[in-house]
């Protein structure tokens, strides 16, 4: 029985996916399934002949419900099938033999379901959600973002991509799911194709360049589990009329992405603020004694309510007529070049690289690490974008020597003043 299922389905796909299936003349023209090592691997195994006789079995189960014409092998009959070819004439029996409903009915359901979540959505994606139900409509795939006979998997992404595109703080991953879908990993199911059909419709995302379902999502604000955004320095900001000095916090105060917007600067007598990408190189940053300076670690890619936060204190300077340099430290390598740009394209014009040059390679050449012909690649690709052209010089001088470096091998104290271009 299990394999006469499979054998109609298979012959049902293709019908459905023929021109017979909308509407065009048949004129004796026939949906068939051609037995071959591709599309029936089990058949042809050399190990065994249960599979053959099992596939055999259900093949005949379907001819004698007159579901399908068997065509055997010439002088096999009754060991080796040629092809089976679908009776066009008992359709509604062999939907009905596997409880399958037509393709048009799954399609017209699936729009009705996009239509539905539509509703509500942010422009991203109602875009996304009527382009699946015109699609549906015209029997036009889906296929990146879904399997049109899945509708319980269809409505759980619909409805995460509707709550995901209403996100207005950050959210673990697993709460949202809990919160959505009912269940803490159920999220997981549809996260990639959440994460395609933002990125492909939210034009705000393909400007950010974030590559990454895990990147793309944390720009929505799902993420696996909220970071704090730890700064030092000199700042003073009020929440619900309550100063906060953050230069009594040694050696650095956390504050949740949520306090952000709650968040009124009033003082930050600096010189210049410098983001740094890892933890480890945020206190040894810190620990070197840097005057003048408001240091911030943001955590990797900086998603959009973490952007915020220089947002509002790039905006206090402007306010109060201060000209005020911006700085970021990473890694030397592909993730360092891109965290950089990614942040300079989408919050600060003005930023500029930190302790991210040829000089630091050289002084540092011990603790560099050898790279592959595939990191290569994607290094020169670098050299072929405008966007990277402040790390041009580095990147030939990366590709030369076969090297990168990360950030956590750099001392802060011995190149205070002397490697990082700020004095």
């Amino acid at each position: 029985m299990q394999d006469a299922a499979k054998l109609l389905h298979l012959l049902l796909d293709k019908f459905e996916n023929s021109s017979l299936y909308k509407g065009e003349p048949r004129n004796n023209r026939r949906v068939w399934l051609h037995f071959d090592r591709r599309s029936l691997p089990r058949y042809f195994d050399d190990s065994t002949a249960r599979h053959k006789e099992s596939i055999n079995e259900g093949a005949l189960l379907l001819e004698e419900r007159g579901l399908v014409e068997i065509v055997w092998e010439r002088f096999e009959k009754g060991n080796l099938i040629n092809k089976l070819a679908l009776n066009h004439d008992r359709l509604d029996e062999a939907y009905d033999f596997l409880g399958r409903r037509p393709r048009e009915a799954r399609e017209s359901e699936l729009a009705g379901l996009a239509r539905h979540y539509a509703r509500g959505a942010a422009p991203w994606a109602v875009e996304f959600l009527l382009w699946v139900a015109d699609r549906a409509d015209n029997g036009e795939s889906v296929a990146r973002y879904l399997d049109i006979g899945d509708a319980g998997r269809a409505a759980m992404l619909f409805r995460a991509v509707r709550e995901a595109s209403l996100l207005e703080e950050e959210i673990p991953r697993r709460v949202f799911s809990q919160r959505v879908l009912g269940s803490t990993k159920a999220f997981d199911k549809v996260k990639s194709a959440v994460a395609r059909a933002a990125v492909d419709f939210n034009a705000n995302l393909r400007r950010a360049g974030v590559e990454g379902p895990d990147e793309i999502l944390a720009e929505l604000g799902i993420v696996d589990n909220p970071q704090h955004i730890f700064i030092s320095g000199d700042l003073k900001f009020k929440v619900a009329d309550r100063l906060v000095d953050v230069s009594y916090f040694y050696p650095d105060l956390g504050i949740a992405t949520e306090m952000v917007g709650r968040m009124e600067i009033v003082a930050a007598p600096v010189d210049f603020v410098v983001t740094i990408e890892n933890l480890t190189a945020f206190y040894s940053f810190i620990k070197a004694g840097w005057k003048n300076c408001l240091t911030v670690y943001l955590g990797g890619y900086h998603n959009s309510h973490r952007r915020n936060f220089l947002l509002k204190i790039k905006d206090f300077f402007v306010q109060n007529g201060r000209t005020v340099s911006f700085f970021h430290w990473g890694d030397i390598d592909y993730g360092g070049f891109n965290i950089f740009t990614h942040l300079r394209d989408n919050c600060l014009p003005e930023l500029q690289p930190m302790g991210m040059d040829i000089d630091v390679l050289e002084r540092y050449g011990e603790f560099c690490i050898p790279f592959n012909d595939e990191y290569a690649k994607k290094l020169r690709r670098l050299l072929q974008d405008e966007k990277f052209l402040v790390f041009h010089p580095v990147l030939q001088y990366m590709l030369q020597k076969g090297v990168r470096l990360e950030q956590e091998c750099v001392d802060t104290k011995d190149t205070k003043g002397r490697f990082f271009c700020v004095k």
